[in-house]
């Protein structure tokens, strides 16, 4: 029999939600008003979690803060959810909402809703919700886990776009210099030999020479890169790829300082939280470990985390790693020491987030003026080399 999730007003104008079996809508309306109730809003409660995909992120996290500041008002938290799923536009974020609450409403847990979505809700966010469920400061654990997670997704938006910007303005001009030495070289060439000049100045037979290769390194550069991201992605599908691949992500110039302080932001972060809401060390340690986003950072903290189960303080294991930077370790020794654990790896996670942030802002300011050099003498290049024949050409014309 159908089980429908349901808000009613009773005659004294009490509202009530709650959920009930019924054949069908109708009947559910007429066992309702044998109580004295009258439906305001019913649905059927789904016994199985709808496939559901393409949610943003930024969207899960105004979620949380919507619940959370729904809970802090007073309102029910199955009624927080059937509100949001109402007022949803997003197709795919409406059916979630409407799980979520068909779900609480049946006496089902937040955090064991969510587990049916682990594509949505990382390990780490259901973690937290259980312990403000189990804690009773839902609204709070909701609030800070949307804080954090916010900064952490604008930090590598941030990241993205100083890598994006300058690749799609290269991208644009290296596709219109090719246009140039593939269609505008030839006409000049063929104009040069009707005008019967021989003797072609340096900067113009070089343009002329590229303008007769350009075809062929366009394609290998193709190949090379469709090759490349192949293996790439072939690698990512294999755990030792993954580490291979995230070991030369650590060793490239810039991008591996930032990849790696970016990482133990990220794990400083969500340790913080994770102690914060009462969950205990080891368990908290290898669930932050898994949101590091780095394989090599991951495996170090895996080895952290067994040196803690058997008996050493975090800042003991983590200072025997060499690759993790000293300052951490000291910091989370003051944090043990002073009963501030919690409260010192959230302050390791904002200064690494600065850090960062500092990094990226100095990448885009070296990317970019590097970029101009380049397209800058590629584009006088150019100009010279089809132009310097036509100024010699007009000079002979004038002294003619």
């Amino acid at each position: 029999m159908p089980r429908y999730s349901y808000t009613a007003l009773s005659e004294s104008g009490e509202r009530t939600a709650s959920t009930l079996e019924a054949p069908s809508l109708p009947a559910l309306a007429a066992q309702l008003a044998n109580q004295g109730a009258r439906i305001e809003t019913a649905h059927e409660v789904l016994d199985g979690a709808p496939p559901i995909r393409g949610i943003p992120y930024f969207e899960v996290l105004g979620i949380y803060r919507q619940i959370a500041s729904s809970i802090e008002a007073g309102m029910p938290l199955s009624e927080t959810l059937r509100m949001l799923s109402t007022e949803a536009r997003n197709a795919q974020l409406k059916a979630l909402l409407y799980y979520l609450e068909s779900e609480v409403s049946g006496g089902i847990p937040l955090s064991d809703a969510m587990k049916r979505y682990p594509r949505i809700f990382p390990s780490v966010h259901i973690a937290v919700v259980r312990a403000g469920e189990e804690s009773g400061k839902l609204d709070t654990a909701l609030e800070e886990l949307a804080d954090q997670a916010e900064s952490y997704f604008n930090m590598s938006r941030r990241f993205a776009s100083a890598l994006v910007y300058p690749t799609v303005i290269a991208v644009a001009a290296l596709s219109l210099l090719n246009f140039a030495f593939f269609f505008v070289v030839p006409k000049f060439v063929a104009l040069f030999t009707d005008l019967g000049v021989r003797d072609l100045p340096l900067p113009t037979q070089f343009v002329v020479i590229v303008s007769k290769l350009i075809a062929p390194i366009t394609v290998l550069i193709i190949i090379g890169v469709a090759m490349l991201l192949t293996i790439i992605m072939t690698q990512r599908k294999a755990a030792s790829g993954r580490l291979l691949l995230d070991a030369w992500k650590l060793r490239l110039p810039m991008i591996g300082q930032i990849v790696e302080k970016a990482a133990l932001a990220r794990f400083a972060g969500t340790l913080g939280l994770l102690l914060d809401a009462g969950i205990e060390l080891p368990r908290a340690l290898n669930m932050a470990s898994e949101g590091a986003g780095s394989g090599i950072i991951e495996r170090i903290l895996k080895n952290v985390s067994t040196e803690v189960e058997l008996g050493h303080t975090l800042s003991e294991s983590i200072d025997k790693h060499a690759a993790m930077p000293p300052t951490i370790a000291w910091r989370i020794g003051v944090g043990e020491e002073t009963g501030t654990l919690a409260e010192s790896l959230l302050k390791v996670s904002k200064l690494y987030s600065r850090q960062v942030d500092a990094l990226v802002t100095s990448l885009a300011g070296l990317i970019e003026p590097v970029m101009i050099m380049l397209i800058g003498s590629s584009v006088i290049s150019l100009v010279l080399g089809m132009f310097l024949p036509l100024v010699a050409i007009i000079q002979n014309l004038s002294g003619g």
